[in-house]
């Protein structure tokens, strides 16, 4: 809240009688700096990127674009549950018959032997395999539809970011007008006073000018109060600070 501190410094300084120019001397940077982002629409696209980035929403349909893409790389992978992987040893004994060459009978022997069996096995329900293409097409929908509603959040962010802007840009113009009247009207009922005092004016025109003061006061303070409100309003909106994105505008 870099220029509503300014004002709030202004503000202690009028309190404590500091002279207009000491006054203007304190702001003129923070004014300018403001002033030349807001002629040159520099510091409109900063706004809109930083209040994307900080929005709660944008956050939230992030997350669920996330959850639908892996919920699509879930679904493709299903077809692999069908297949399964089986390994096996057995040890024991192996019998086997030999053909003795001299001696008409077989002869019986025995060793002792390790069996290793290895398989690949294959086997899905057919709904599995025709529902496929509906399944993934239903994953790759909800996607989509995660990348409309972020499409629609990021819209409906510009579009109120350019509202505030807009409104930000009138309030400081109508705040300058505000504070040129309020210094023309209180030069105007320093010097009624003194005629006054000096009976070169009557008490009525006297009273003429203090009012047209006081209504200068008031609108003052109401366009001061306005232009402070939008200027938090946006703070809010960006989740930060404005001195920063004011800095980045050379």
């Amino acid at each position: 809240m870099f220029v509503f501190r300014r004002y709030i410094f202004v503000f202690f300084l009028c309190l404590f009688g500091i002279s207009e120019n000491c006054i203007r001397a304190q702001t003129l940077d923070a004014d300018e700096l403001l002033t030349k982002s807001l002629d040159s629409d520099e510091l409109l696209p900063l706004l809109i990127e930083a209040a994307i980035n900080f929005s709660p929403q944008v956050k939230r349909v992030n997350n669920t674009l996330e959850i639908a893409n892996s919920s699509l790389k879930i679904n493709k992978n299903l077809i692999y549950n069908g297949l399964a992987l089986s390994s096996s040893y057995h040890y024991g004994t192996n019998y086997s018959a030999i053909n003795s060459s001299t001696a008409l009978q077989n002869t019986l022997t025995t060793s002792q032997t390790g069996f290793y069996n290895v398989g690949v096995a294959f086997q899905l329900p057919i709904t599995s395999i025709i529902n496929r293409k509906h399944t993934l097409k239903t994953s790759q929908a909800q996607i989509n539809i995660a990348l409309a509603e972020q499409e629609n959040i990021n819209l409906a962010i510009k579009q109120d970011i350019i509202t505030q802007y807009q409104e930000l840009k009138l309030a400081k113009k109508l705040l300058a007008i505000s504070r040129s009247s309020l210094q023309s009207a209180q030069t105007n009922h320093l010097m009624a006073e003194k005629q006054f005092l000096q009976n070169q004016i009557a008490i009525d025109q006297s009273s003429r000018v203090f009012e047209v003061y006081n209504k200068a006061k008031v609108e003052y303070e109401t366009a001061l109060n306005r232009f402070q409100t939008i200027f938090m309003q946006l703070e809010a909106s960006i989740g930060g600070n404005l001195t920063t994105l004011l800095k980045q505008i050379k």
